[in-house]
């Protein structure tokens, strides 16, 4: 994986936070909003390599931290676990849509339960937040409807080349 991939994804996660903290801040369908940087993470855990995935997840967790306001750390161990994840199951054969749209749903899900558990350990109180359940599965349903632009997104931008014979 080249560097230039790298910043190519770094770019694409920080503009899906960037997105989520501002403009998902005031549009709220149901009043939640999607994980827009998770779903990015999970969408690039499937072309780069595994220490370029860390880091960008890293990196751009780190940022949702800073521009969210909670504790730093949270978000940056909630998107490494959820990349982790992502790069252990990526190689596993993948049998069409369904399948991938529920890993997405699955991946979400063990992320914002990541988050509850480590906030509520930090002593952010997140798991005696009324409407727990809606925040752990709302966001998780968002992200499925999310998925295909995000991950057509990451594929064009991060995927490398296919060689061909004339190549």
């Amino acid at each position: 994986m080249t560097s230039g991939k790298t910043i190519i994804a770094l770019g694409l996660v920080i503009a899906a936070v960037l997105i989520q903290t501002t403009v998902f801040q005031y549009i709220r369908p149901l009043g939640y909003a999607p994980a827009l940087g998770m779903l990015t993470v999970i969408a690039l855990a499937r072309f780069l390599d595994p220490e370029q995935t860390l880091f960008v997840a890293f990196t751009g967790g780190f940022l949702q931290d800073l521009l969210g306001g909670s504790p730093l750390g949270l978000w940056a161990s909630t998107f490494t676990v959820v990349a982790f994840i992502a790069l252990k199951i990526r190689d596993r054969e993948i049998a069409g849509t369904p399948i991938v749209l529920l890993g997405v749903f699955g991946l979400t899900l063990i992320g914002q339960f990541t988050y509850v558990v480590l906030g509520t350990l930090f002593g952010q109180g997140t798991i005696n937040r009324p409407g727990l359940v809606g925040h752990l599965l709302v966001p998780a349903l968002y992200n499925v409807v999310l998925a295909y632009p995000i991950f057509w997104l990451t594929k064009i931008t991060v995927r490398p080349p296919e060689r061909t014979w004339v190549s």
